[in-house]
């Protein structure tokens, strides 16, 4: 449209130049216009052919100038259109990772679960690769005092369902820091039977016992949490970011009553997790078989501080080929004829879970959380820890 007016606009300016030439010139040069057509001589203008060709000529220039800006700007307009993408994924990236980073916990479990896949990656040889998984210290308070502990991660708790959170998160943040069961960590080189991952040593403090519930009550009025209700958090809990809860992430099944009841029917006695003593330290361990050697988990098969372990297989629950390790006392600290059975057992406690791993060979000591260095710890049979303090 712009176009078009331009050249009207310019032809009628050369019609109105052309009749007032035409207008002022003598009688002896007859000369007239009539619907812009030219009749006679007229030496000092070019006939109307002319003029309509250079205006045509005129109007193709400028559509072709035109038709060089637009794509000109078109391709400006690209340009910026991609550096505009590459800086807005750039921005995006950038903040991703730093809203990942925490300079603390979580970067070191991204840094040993990193660690932990490649070495488990079939593209490099695992010897080639280290294990770079550090044990963190936590404090579970209700104050925000931690008496016992030097400088650990500090986490404030108000009710006994943030006291189970806290522990399920340290559990399943164990979980995933080794692969979930999917990755064989461990190189041909490792020819023990039993290698254990501390991921978290875990200080409960005193002011715990401060917690009340909602008529005022103390919530733990015996200095004991309880593993079994600990349990029960996880089995109906969902699990964030995740369709499945805590006890369906890491053990295979939610249906945790009905496995202590299986192992109960076989120890003729009632089977439960234990206790978590209020003012002692823990460990969240985890473990892994050698796939070279062990085709199951390896128990030490001996009497620790008159305490018994063995291993009971349970079946048609959760994750095929699930074994329980059981622990507890022994009447008199001895076990006669060979081996314990869960029937010399006086109180039988769930110790650990192991389960088969997914997609590979090796067997998986599920996280459990066990006394430092206490004989119910050390009947686990770790042959080695492979994560550094």
């Amino acid at each position: 449209m712009r176009l078009e007016s331009w050249g009207f606009y310019n032809y009628g300016v050369l019609l109105e130049k052309e009749q007032e030439v035409l207008t002022n010139r003598s009688s002896e040069e007859p000369t007239m216009v009539e619907n812009g057509d030219f009749l006679g001589r007229n030496p000092t203008m070019a006939k109307k052919g002319k003029i309509e060709k250079w205006f045509f000529k005129k109007e193709s220039t400028i559509v072709e100038e035109e038709k060089k800006m637009k794509k000109i700007k078109g391709e400006i307009t690209t340009q910026q259109i991609v550096l505009l993408i590459i800086l807005l994924v750039s921005f995006i990236i950038i903040l991703f990772l730093l809203f990942r980073i925490n300079f603390g916990k979580e970067t070191d479990s991204e840094v040993c679960h990193n660690s932990v896949v490649m070495r488990g990656s079939s593209v490099l040889p695992a010897d080639a690769t280290s294990l770079k998984c550090s044990r963190t210290y936590i404090c579970i308070t209700k104050d925000g005092s931690c008496e016992g502990m030097t400088k650990p991660e500090i986490k404030k708790v108000k009710t006994k369902e943030e006291l189970y959170n806290a522990l399920a998160e340290e559990m399943a943040n164990c979980w995933w820091m080794f692969g979930e069961g999917k990755v064989n960590y461990v190189t041909k080189t490792m020819l023990k039977n039993n290698y254990c991952s501390i991921c978290s040593q875990i200080g409960f403090d005193n002011s715990i016992m401060d917690m009340k519930d909602e008529s005022g009550a103390a919530v733990f009025t015996e200095n004991e949490i309880s593993k079994d209700e600990l349990y029960d958090y996880l089995s109906v809990t969902p699990l964030p970011d995740k369709e499945m809860n805590y006890a369906e992430y890491m053990l295979g099944t939610n249906d945790v009553n009905s496995f202590k009841g299986e192992l109960s029917n076989q120890a003729g006695k009632e089977v439960s997790f234990g206790k978590i003593k209020i003012g002692e330290q823990y460990f969240v361990v985890m473990g892994i078989t050698s796939q070279v050697k062990a085709i199951t988990w390896v128990l030490g098969g001996v009497v620790v501080g008159g305490v018994a372990v063995i291993g009971l297989a349970t079946a048609g629950i959760g994750t095929a080929g699930m074994i329980a390790i059981v622990a507890g006392d022994i009447a008199g600290g001895v076990v006669g004829g060979g081996a314990a059975k869960i029937s010399d057992i006086i109180s039988p406690k769930i110790g650990a879970i192991v389960i088969d791993g997914d997609g590979v060979k090796n067997k998986f000591m599920t996280p459990t959380i066990q006394e430092a260095n206490s004989d119910e710890f050390k009947l686990l049979n770790c042959e080695e820890i492979i994560t550094y303090t």
